[in-house]
């Protein structure tokens, strides 16, 4: 989207009480934040009153979310009544390649590779693939050596899997 120029009066956003910015243009971003040449400080921080802080959005973009209670949970996503699309998608650095993700059906989608990896493994890190068209499960045993112990799956009555 477009970036706003407005400002009201030319005020700020206030320092002390609640306050609600209205959006007057549907096709600009309501609020841009950014950084300067040489920014090493954090976009967005909210913190208690005892200085603790909750979420940080860092310089590089990074979303750090501290618990308070170990009740809470690190991220909540609650979907639409009828979603029409995943609830959440992790993708590689060209942002084509799906990662990780849940899809609007609530399952765990997971990249499915087509060859054995041989780098960036680390130990104990699990993955899935396919040896031709035998499905596997790897558990990468050494980072140092990017060893893979792999198990084949078997597929039995009903669907069930065995190792």
């Amino acid at each position: 989207m477009a970036t706003g120029t407005s400002t009201y009066m030319g005020l700020a956003v206030p320092l002390f009480g609640e306050f609600v910015i209205t959006q007057a243009t549907g096709a600009t971003d309501i609020m841009t934040i950014e950084g300067g040449d040489t920014q090493t400080g954090d976009f967005i921080v909210a913190r208690t009153s005892t200085g603790t802080e909750r979420f940080v959005v860092e310089d590089g973009g990074n979303i750090a979310v501290v618990q308070g209670a170990a009740g809470d949970v690190g991220l909540k996503i609650t979907q639409a009544s009828t979603p029409t699309a995943s609830a959440l998608a992790v993708y590689s650095n060209d942002g084509t390649t799906l990662r990780f993700g849940v899809s609007k059906n609530h399952g765990i989608l997971h990249r499915v590779r087509t060859t054995r990896p041989t780098t960036g493994l680390t130990k104990g890190e699990m993955l899935l693939l396919f040896h031709g068209s035998t499905p596997k499960i790897g558990v990468c045993i050494s980072t140092a050596g990017q060893q893979i112990k792999l198990i084949r799956l078997k597929t039995k009555t009903f669907g069930r899997l065995t190792a």
